[in-house]
């Protein structure tokens, strides 16, 4: 009989990342930039493909109980996400390119990571009252 095997939780961040990047690469992305800290957070992955430039937020679970991965990126962080991709962006440039935003929902069984993806998973809208500040 096998047994699950449980991983720890730094442990368990660092290898869903690890495997979110693979993925990426598996379908003709490069990854640009991995755990990139800004002053208002971190982005976790950065992947380009073509002219497509893409954040991806990646959420790793081991157990259910709070969830599914994908479930936590709510409001909230989907602004927070908007607002590190515009830091991003005027800090190291990338004009001219598609911007993307992706949720990568990771779930490890105790043998192997199960992956959803949620390409484009939501577009930033500007605020009709303030143009200028972009909401989710």
């Amino acid at each position: 009989m096998l047994l699950r095997r449980r991983l720890a939780t730094a442990r368990l961040g660092r290898l869903g990342e690890r495997r979110a990047a693979w993925f990426y690469r598996l379908r003709g992305y490069r990854v640009v930039a991995r755990n990139v800290r800004l002053r208002s957070g971190e982005i976790d992955l950065v992947v380009r493909r073509g002219r497509i430039l893409v954040i991806a937020e990646v959420k790793t679970r081991q157990s259910l109980g709070a969830g599914e991965g994908h479930e936590a990126v709510d409001g909230k962080k989907r602004r927070r996400l908007i607002a590190l991709a515009d830091e991003y962006l005027a800090k190291y440039g990338g004009g001219g390119l598609d911007l993307r935003y992706d949720v990568l929902s990771l779930f490890w069984n105790g043998w192997r990571f199960v992956v959803t993806h949620y390409a484009d998973a939501f577009r930033p809208v500007a605020d009709p009252w303030r143009p200028w500040k972009w909401t989710a």
